[in-house]
């Protein structure tokens, strides 16, 4: 089997490390191959060094029996060069307790008890270890079965893999590794076209999670799940399916046991074929559900807290996650079902049911590095509050973020430059339905003016003025818009407000901006809006507020007016 490159080269760096190191990690997002790694690895070491003995330890049946898998993909030959008395590779598993193989692959349980370690030990030290999914390497089980191998062989190296390097309950993996050997990313592994593009979607389901406490570093179990695991939240599941994802192959994850069988339950009700296992399922039960499903013979998987490891179902296209959370470990393995590729497979399709208060939630952007602040994509997400409202997404290509749903044609890399200018900037920048507004006040020449700045086009926006025999200004006519050119809007744009700005207006810091709305601006405000803010609304806001709203709307029509009268006119940045 030909090795990708990163495998070979995490291989490479893993046997570096070793020179130094006793105990290293390997993080390999999922999909990554982190089992052909370790396999190669091995059997390779095996091979150069007669008499070697290793283990590969799991806490999970699923997780022991795709070692074997791999090892006949990778190593069919080192496999079958074994004597049918004595094979290389053995079970430390339930009824199968073969001691005495070169390769062993057990479960944390079995092992972790002495006499089935002292009986390991017995036909000879263990030279090499690898710990799978290695987050729970640092658990007491897993320790005692380390320490106990490091006993018997202090020079005994020690490799875990995992795509998760973060625990829920915030115990270091340095407790169990002093080093990181490689690190394979979500995104290298995207870039490269080894698994498909994430597309994700946050839905609206307004349940509120005050008062939900925290437990082992996530929100606990029970109480989430009287929120959660809800008719309520279950139709708003259902609903996002069957208008996002009525085609694809789906998993969901759910808070409890009980809510997993509800949620598949209302699937069938609405017309999808699903099923739903737990950790009660038997075992063969389990693997024929997986093969129904791979078959096609379901469409939708729902489980809670079973399949977040170690599953590879690659025709997995959508993951539900009706269940949010504090752990980026236990997110990442969720969504991380999706993500492998088959042939015919684009994306797959994250739906993240978020809760009304979801600052404190995992979400994808944050994970993969998206340029826009989680502040600023949750602002735009609580917008609009209805239940069941897709209201932001995007699709990472492995190198860029483009907005879908909402946020469809936003350039995120071009917002988190305007964020970056918004932060830094002296003047009280507005944002509204995609405009960026700066009312600028009226300067000496008796010019009032606005700037905005539009999907990467700036705008300046005046209208004359005439001074009156009190000194006061009236305005005269309507709002002029025209576009200027600006490599850099932003830029542009602070330079002319550095130019035009009234400070007293639109500097920030200003404490009049806190005061209650003025009559005027609510009047003037309410027959602007035409209809886009509801009167109760309108009377809520503060005066730097009304001024800001005022400014927005007066920007958007002269801009939709210029729109509507030309096609192209770019100016120089005179004005």
């Amino acid at each position: 089997m030909q090795l990708r490159d990163y495998q070979t080269d995490a291989i490479a760096k893993t046997l570096a490390a070793w020179r130094e190191h006793t105990d290293v990690l390997g993080v390999a997002a999922t999909g990554a191959g982190k089992t052909v790694i370790f396999i190669k690895l091995l059997t390779d070491l095996m091979d150069q060094q007669p008499g070697t003995r290793c283990v590969v330890l799991a806490h999970r049946e699923e997780l022991i029996h795709q070692p074997i898998e791999r090892l006949r993909a990778v190593a069919g030959e080192w496999l079958m060069s074994g004597t049918l008395e004595r094979p290389r590779v053995g079970l430390l598993l339930g009824e199968q307790k073969d001691y005495d193989r070169q390769l062993t692959v057990a479960t944390v349980q079995t092992l972790g008890r002495q006499a089935h370690l002292d009986r390991l030990l017995a036909h000879g030290a263990i030279d090499y270890l690898i710990t799978d999914e290695a987050h729970h390497a640092v658990a007491p089980q897993y320790l005692r079965v380390r320490d106990g191998l490091k006993a018997a062989n202090p020079n005994l190296r020690h490799l875990g893999v995992t795509a998760t390097p973060q625990r829920g309950d915030g115990l270091a993996l340095a407790n169990g590794f002093t080093h990181t050997a490689f690190t394979v990313t979500i995104a290298d592994l995207v870039r490269a076209g080894y698994l498909v593009k994430p597309s994700w979607y946050a839905i609206s389901t307004q349940i509120d999670l005050d008062g939900v406490k925290t437990s082992h570093g996530d929100f606990q179990q029970a109480q989430l799940a009287d929120r959660f695991d809800t008719d309520a939240c279950r139709k708003v599941v259902v609903a996002a399916h069957k208008e996002y994802a009525s085609d694809r192959p789906a998993i969901a994850f759910t808070v409890s046991v009980d809510g997993a069988y509800r949620l598949a339950e209302a699937f069938r009700t609405a017309g999808f074929s699903a099923a739903a296992a737990d950790g009660t399922t038997d075992k063969q039960v389990r693997r024929q559900l997986l093969a129904d499903f791979r078959a096609g013979r379901f469409q939708i998987l729902v489980n809670c807290s079973l399949w977040t490891e170690g599953l590879d179902v690659p025709e997995i296209a959508c993951i539900h996650l009706a269940r949010p959370t504090k752990s980026d470990g236990l997110y990442i393995q969720m969504v991380g079902r999706g993500l492998r590729p088959v042939p015919g497979k684009v994306d797959c399709l994250i739906l993240d049911y978020l809760p009304a208060n979801a600052r404190n939630v995992a979400m994808l952007g944050d994970i993969l590095g998206c340029p826009i602040p989680r502040e600023e994509l949750l602002r735009q997400f609580e917008k609009r509050a209805e239940p069941g409202a897709t209201q932001i997404g995007f699709t990472f290509d492995g190198d860029d973020f483009a907005g879908q749903g909402d946020a469809a044609g936003v350039n995120f890399q071009v917002v988190a430059q305007e964020l970056h200018y918004l932060e830094m900037s002296p003047w009280t920048w507005h944002r509204r339905d995609g405009l960026l507004t700066l009312g600028c006040g009226r300067g000496s020449d008796g010019i009032e003016r606005v700037l905005a700045i539009q999907g990467g086009q700036l705008w300046a926006l005046w209208r004359k003025g005439k001074r009156q025999s009190d000194g006061t200004w009236r305005s005269m006519g309507t709002w002029a818009a025209r576009p200027l050119a600006a490599d850099d809007p932003f830029a542009t744009g602070e330079q002319l407000a550095a130019k035009h700005a009234s400070q007293e207006l639109v500097s920030k810091g200003r404490s009049w901006h806190k005061q209650p709305i003025s009559e005027g601006q609510e009047r003037f405000l309410q027959s602007l809006a035409r209809g886009a803010l509801r009167r109760n609304e309108i009377q809520t806001l503060s005066k730097g507020e009304a001024m800001q709203l005022i400014s927005h709307f007066q920007a958007a029509q002269a801009i939709a007016r210029y729109e509507a009268a030309y096609t192209s006119d770019i100016v120089e940045v005179d004005a």
